[in-house]
């Protein structure tokens, strides 16, 4: 099958304008119910491993490059991205992208797969909080990231109840709200994940674990 050509493609520039107004968008949600029921059907629909092929193919299909089943790109149907915003600075000129305080481009960075760099910051439970171990870390790609998303779809667990992830070579330990932690016991204990099941449940405190 030919490759599309590069008139077509979605510029760079473009995606990371497209990408920051997501994120900006997500923080104060114009209408958040609407955002939560499409949420829940994404989830519902769309299998964990496939989701960012489906987040790449709709925006893909925003930016009216691919139609899909339906008629008519989506521009047409009403869809179209939203003009990047401009920072100026202090002389009136507008601000470069390095003095925006964006991170750069991702092409070819060595930085680990589910990093938290270059994502908006989420909310974070400070509390009383229960430690959960993982059977699984870096070695087995279960990075910080990626272990959120679990607990988040997955588990249905909302943002706020998740504090810190500590990630190590073979297992993890993430801190959870104490009323959200049984079900994401329930969800994650025995989940197949990268061909392995995952095992999850309360972290064993450093005297229980000695007496092993």
């Amino acid at each position: 099958m030919p490759s599309e050509p590069a008139a077509k493609r979605l510029p760079p520039e473009a995606l990371d304008a497209f990408l920051d107004g997501i994120l900006v968008e997500l923080e104060k949600p114009a209408d958040p119910v609407a955002l939560d029921e499409i949420r829940a059907a994404f989830r519902k629909r769309v299998p964990f491993s496939k989701r960012s092929y489906a987040a790449a193919a709709l925006i893909l299909r925003a930016a009216g490059l691919s139609r899909g089943p339906s008629r008519g790109s989506a521009k047409e149907q009403g869809f179209v991205l939203a003009p990047k915003e401009q920072k100026r600075s202090p002389k009136g000129g507008k601000e470069s992208r390095g003095d925006a305080g964006r991170q750069p481009r991702r092409e070819g960075s060595s930085r680990p797969e589910g990093s938290d760099e270059g994502r908006a910051p989420r909310p974070r439970f400070t509390g009383e909080a229960t430690t959960l171990f993982f059977s699984m870390g870096k070695r087995q790609r279960l990075y910080p990231r990626i272990l959120i998303d679990l607990a988040i779809d997955v588990a249905g667990l909302p943002p706020e109840s998740i504090g810190d992830v500590r990630v190590f070579d073979n297992y993890s330990f993430a801190d959870i709200d104490p009323e959200k932690a049984s079900g994401l016991i329930a969800a994650l204990d025995g989940y197949e994940f990268k061909g392995r099941k995952l095992s999850v449940g309360p972290a064993k405190k450093r005297d229980e674990a000695g007496e092993s």
